[in-house]
């Protein structure tokens, strides 16, 4: 999705912990997630990530694309705990050194109801672009994503991660210290080759949409 004109926000909470001492912790690994996204992403932010209210966090984003990004990044860092997330497109006050806390704009609005959506569904991503083809195609892809991720070990996603670092099953094997044949054991239980398809055609959709490829018939046919 190519605008000049819009502004990207990211906002993000836990699924809920239970036990006082349990979100205690959940804040410290936040933080630590929350540096190592805005170090590695940092180029792709207009106001990088930071902590809020309890276990919340937010931040703006020079693209769509960017924020999805960020999201899957943190889910992957943050597992086993599981997230909820509202992405919001629209416009921003254009002061950003008041901060998110004193900014107004549709995009906030839309990443806020995004976030209380997703929360319904007690984990996920839900966009909101203010275009309904968007958002129909990409919340489809981001609930095959979470149906899947949901269900995952640490182990399975120790095997994902490695997978994708090393790009063939016997380097992450061997960088596991498992065999090949364990490696991809876990690959498959978890369905992970089907969870990074759908993360690819989940970014290319929201970089490229709308895609409109000419076909010469129609044009034929008018």
């Amino acid at each position: 999705m190519k605008s000049d004109s819009l502004s990207v926000c990211l906002h993000s909470d836990l699924v809920p912990v239970a036990r006082r001492r349990a979100r205690e912790d959940a804040v410290q690994v936040i933080e630590a997630a929350l540096a190592q996204a805005n170090e590695a992403y940092g180029k792709k932010m207009v106001l990088p990530l930071a902590l809020g209210s309890g276990s919340e966090w937010r931040g703006v984003f020079t693209t769509l694309p960017a924020a999805v990004e960020v999201d899957l990044f943190l889910r992957h860092r943050l597992f086993p705990l599981q997230i909820t997330t509202g992405i919001g497109c629209g416009d921003l006050s254009a002061n950003h050194d008041e901060g998110l806390s004193r900014m107004v704009g549709s995009c906030l609005e839309r990443s806020r109801k995004g976030l209380e959506r997703a929360r319904r569904h007690r984990g996920g991503t839900i966009i909101l672009s203010g275009n309904p083809l968007l958002d129909t195609g990409a919340n489809t892809i981001c609930q095959l994503l979470q149906t899947l991720f949901e269900t995952w070990t640490e182990k399975q996603l120790e095997a994902y991660l490695a997978y994708r670092r090393y790009g063939t099953e016997a380097h992450a094997a061997e960088a596991v210290g498992i065999t090949q044949s364990a490696l991809h054991q876990r690959l498959a239980a978890a369905r992970a080759k089907t969870y990074e398809s759908a993360s690819e055609q989940l970014l290319w959709f929201v970089e490229n949409f709308p895609a409109v490829v000419s076909d010469p018939s129609c044009a034929e046919a008018s």
